[in-house]
């Protein structure tokens, strides 16, 4: 909105005076929307609103933890509880979504780090998924010896977002390591998911997370305006815990307090035969009798309240 703060006079200085009044403040004006057309163009490159869909990406250099189990919990309670369109990558190369979702293909995600075009395929109808592979590794790769090598994965999202937006979340399963694959998961991701099982070296590992997350901050920057590329941010989830164990109690009085704790995941066999069974938790609960839903009721009830935070962050 243009102001225009002039009297009108009808002498001849007045209406000079007007007429450069108005000038300036439709100069201020222009230069208002120039910087606000300019911060849209850096928050688009930089802040993650060029692109609609939330990223998710489940990490932590600790094997065992359950991050394979939360990833596919959490996309098909995203598409068949909350009806959102999910874009699943198993970015893994141990590849255990992957053999749940699909027997084989011949297209997956080693294509996107190839500069070939990858194959999305249809789960149901909110659900697409991205097949991981077993060469998912920097070395077969030749990561590197290429350029922006931490950076491949978000170049093909920013390439393809215009038929990505589609999407209401893209949520991105890793391997348990620090690798450049995992690097270029990590920083493309609004949110990263350390899944921690209860124990020393689960913690540690979560801190490692941090450390690599923010090492990627302050290196993945553009040269001239020295800002990053990486705006995500790491969030604690407790996975595994079992409330008789002492380990459980003493990791959950740690976790507790650090402050971007956002949750714990009960120890239950239900979720173990997720990716045996080919089927979601909330998949097993409607296939359950009246007996078996109140015996689970507690652990549904905190499972689904973690994943409502988790999406409201």
């Amino acid at each position: 909105m243009v102001f225009i703060g002039a009297s009108l006079v009808c002498s001849t200085t007045g209406a000079v005076r007007w007429r450069a009044e108005t000038q300036v403040h439709l100069h201020i004006y222009l230069r208002c929307v120039i910087i606000v057309v300019i911060a849209s163009a850096l928050a688009m490159l930089y802040g993650g609103v060029w692109c609609i869909m939330k990223i998710i990406t489940i990490n932590i250099n600790k094997g065992g933890t359950g991050k394979s189990t939360v990833s596919y919990n959490l996309a098909k309670w995203l598409a068949e509880e909350q009806n959102k369109k999910v874009l699943l990558v198993d970015g893994d190369r141990s590849c255990n979504l992957s053999f749940s979702l699909i027997k084989e293909d011949s297209s997956n995600i080693v294509d996107i780090f190839k500069n070939k075009e990858v194959k999305i395929i249809p789960i149901n109808e909110n659900l697409d998924f991205i097949s991981g592979s077993e060469k998912l590794e920097d070395d077969y790769l030749n990561l590197k010896s290429k350029q922006n090598n931490c950076m491949i994965f978000f170049m093909w999202v920013f390439d393809n977002i215009e038929n990505l937006n589609k999407y209401d979340y893209l949520i991105i399963d890793t391997h348990n390591d620090t690798s450049l694959v995992t690097s270029n998961f990590l920083a493309v991701s609004d949110m990263v998911l350390g899944v921690a099982e209860p124990s020393r070296n689960g913690y540690r590992a979560w801190l490692e997370l941090l450390d690599t997350v923010d090492y990627l901050k302050k290196e993945l920057i553009d040269i001239k305006t020295r800002e990053t590329y990486v705006n995500t941010h790491a969030y604690l989830v407790a996975n595994k815990v079992d409330h008789i164990g002492n380990s459980s109690r003493q990791f959950l009085e740690i976790a507790q307090k650090d402050t971007d704790y956002i949750g714990m995941i009960q120890k239950k066999e239900l979720l173990a035969k997720t990716l045996l069974e080919d089927k979601s938790i909330f998949e097993m609960k409607k296939n359950m009798s009246e007996k078996e839903k109140m015996k689970h009721n507690q652990f549904f009830e905190n499972i689904e309240y973690l994943f409502h935070s988790i999406i409201e962050k």
